[in-house]
């Protein structure tokens, strides 16, 4: 039987990133959670009629008062029992850490807001104030139901957006909190700035999930401009990778990879970022330079998943060993590759290797190429366990199978890439295969 040959090559594998580990929220961030006001003092100076009086009260690690000022002020004359109240009342002091458990206590302000009425009475009131009120005491489905229908009738009032986000955020609704954020805009207070970071990392992640890879590179850029973490910076780099964007990748996760080591994050966590920095490398075309973060990535960690990003290193190196006709060469490391991938992917790792085997028996006498074509058909093979009716997979599987003299086999073979090219909507490849059929056939 003569060679059958193949009409076109199978193009080059997509290598398709897997999810993006992220570091550990321990070292990644450090949440702060604000002071709380225990009871409100009763004034001693009285009022001098109708106000909104806002008093800063700056506290010390044990909650007792250390200063404060007025930032507000309708009626200059009920500043005195503002000042009064503030000053006697009684706080909880702010906390940060990397959860309100772990949360060691530290300096804070605490901004508490006095209405005070006609008859000199005083409370605190309206739903931006007792939004405040009800975040302080970690009431935050009351914050929110306050909060929600005024920023209906009042969007622009950023205050109101940011502390919506809030109460959003710590109910674990991150895309209603990212939402509010976004209306906020400059007005997230600055301690809050890693609460919001962390709602877009969570929507940043979702998008990611669901492979809309511009929604993660919107959500993730808007992460790190409120708080540039190296966790974030990592991140934003797995949201580039999976837009396409590989050089931005590079740069970004190599920043997180800087500043993990500054900041001498867990090796482990380290290791995940110089995972992610090969991955972008290895979708750049860079197996130099992936190679390297992954050795980095085991040094730091034994235990670090570097099995798919190995695989898109050996399809590069693969594919520079085909574009130089060392097939043999070009089809071991295209089996490397497939046996670090999965899926569509592995699958078309072992198809590229059954080619270059296709190209080896060309130029070899029918008893010498006997096994080479039993090595292509075990890829065949391979390939159709790890993506079952692969088109191109079938393809090849019919041009070995002609050229090992089984014609029945191979047209059947063909016919099924024929099918299952055309369903994938994979003209090009139909219409190659059909040539290859009509050639076979016409040998008959």
């Amino acid at each position: 039987m003569s060679f059958v040959r193949l009409i076109a090559v199978l193009s080059a594998v997509t290598f398709v990133a897997g999810s993006l580990a992220a570091a550990s929220a321990d070292n990644a961030y450090q949440y702060y959670f604000p002071p709380k006001l225990i009871s409100r003092a009763a004034t001693a100076v009285p009022a001098q009629g109708k106000g909104k009086v806002v008093v800063q009260v700056l506290l010390d690690e044990r909650g007792n008062v250390a200063g404060t000022r007025i930032i507000s002020s309708t009626n200059t004359g009920d500043e005195a029992a503002a000042l009064d109240i503030a000053r006697r009342s009684k706080y909880a002091p702010a906390r940060r850490g990397p959860s309100e458990q772990k949360a060691k206590a530290q300096k804070g302000f605490y901004d508490f807001t006095l209405l005070f009425s006609a008859a000199g009475g005083v409370a605190t009131q309206g739903p931006v104030d007792a939004a405040i009120v009800a975040i302080n005491k970690s009431e935050y489905a009351a914050a929110r139901d306050a909060l929600a229908p005024y920023v209906q009738q009042n969007p622009g009032d950023g205050k109101a957006q940011a502390l919506l986000g809030i109460a959003q955020y710590y109910l674990k609704d991150y895309t209603a909190a990212a939402a509010a954020f976004d209306q906020a805009g400059a007005a997230i207070p600055t301690s809050y700035k890693a609460v919001a970071a962390d709602a877009y990392a969570h929507v940043t992640q979702a998008n990611l999930a669901k492979n809309d890879g511009q929604g993660a590179l919107v959500s993730a850029k808007r992460a790190v401009a409120l708080a540039p973490a190296p966790a974030l910076y990592n991140l934003l780099g797995g949201a580039e990778i999976a837009a396409g964007d590989f050089k931005a990748a590079v740069g970004d996760i190599s920043r997180a990879r800087d500043g993990a080591a500054a900041a001498k994050m867990a090796p482990s966590d380290r290791a995940t970022i110089d995972v992610n920095l090969a991955r972008a490398y290895a979708n750049a075309g860079d197996a130099e330079n992936a190679q390297k973060y992954v050795n980095e990535a085991k040094g730091l960690d034994s235990n670090a998943d570097t099995t798919g990003v190995l695989g898109a290193v050996y399809l590069l190196q693969a594919r520079a060993k085909a574009e130089s006709k060392d097939y043999a060469g070009a089809a071991k490391l295209y089996e490397q590759a497939g046996a670090g991938l999965s899926g569509k992917n592995a699958a078309t790792a072992y198809t590229n290797a059954a080619f270059q085997y296709l190209s080896i028996a060309h130029d070899q006498d029918p008893k010498t190429a006997a096994p080479t074509y039993d090595a292509a058909l075990a890829d065949v093979n391979r390939a159709l366990a790890a993506q079952p009716k692969f088109a191109a997979a079938l393809y090849a599987q019919g041009a070995v199978l002609a050229n090992q003299g089984k014609k029945d086999e191979a047209i059947s073979a063909l016919k099924q890439a024929d099918a299952a090219a055309t369903a994938a909507g994979d003209s090009a490849l139909a219409s190659s295969v059909e040539k290859t059929l009509k050639q076979l056939q016409g040998g008959s």
